[in-house]
């Protein structure tokens, strides 16, 4: 009811973790997010709900004693900058950019994941290369042009087509970093 996405990516890893699926540090190995107190805030006021639901399902202290506001709040920061908006392909795109930035733009995705190796990729205005969904959201990295070799792989996390200071001020906002690409160092 109150559009939250992560928190449900967090509500099914705690879940797998209940049912013995997972371990507590699965995801240990990803970027954690700068937080601020605002969103700190708002994240303990989503654990309070989480914990709160697994009591009123009969689970025990002892099954949740990995889920503290610090387990909830790193794994969600984690989870924040790490997600994957997933958008299916139904066939081949002339145009990736062009494809990618009008489904950011009307709202189409089938739901947000984590995907470990795709996690690590490095972001660029000018990417090499983009992640595809393809029919049952198994994730494709697709280039963008001819990659050199030893040429680190970089995909965009954002829409490409803003301008420098919009692109700027998300990437600052929603993943905590500066981009010095050579495009935003150009002043593109």
């Amino acid at each position: 009811s109150q559009g939250l996405k992560y928190p449900l990516l967090v509500k099914r890893l705690a879940c797998m973790i209940i049912s013995g699926a997972e371990s507590a540090d699965c995801i240990d190995i990803l970027q954690p997010a700068s937080l601020s107190p605002e969103l700190i805030l708002a994240m303990e006021e989503g654990f309070v709900m989480l914990r709160s639901a697994f009591k009123k399902a009969g689970i025990d202290d002892e099954q949740m004693k990995f889920l503290n506001k610090q387990w909830y709040t790193n794994v969600l920061a984690q989870i924040r900058i790490n997600a994957f908006r997933i958008e299916l392909a139904g066939g081949l795109y002339e145009d990736l950019l062009s494809s990618a930035a009008a489904s950011i733009e009307s709202e189409i995705a089938v739901g947000n994941a984590i995907y470990m190796l795709p996690s690590f990729y490095n972001h660029d205005c000018d990417p090499n290369a983009h992640i595809m969904w393809i029919d049952n959201a198994d994730a494709r990295l697709m280039a963008l042009r001819d990659v050199e070799e030893g040429e680190e792989l970089r995909i965009c996390y954002i829409d490409a087509s803003m301008a420098r200071d919009a692109r700027q001020a998300i990437l600052t906002q929603g993943f905590g970093f500066q981009c010095n690409c050579l495009r935003c160092s150009s002043g593109d």
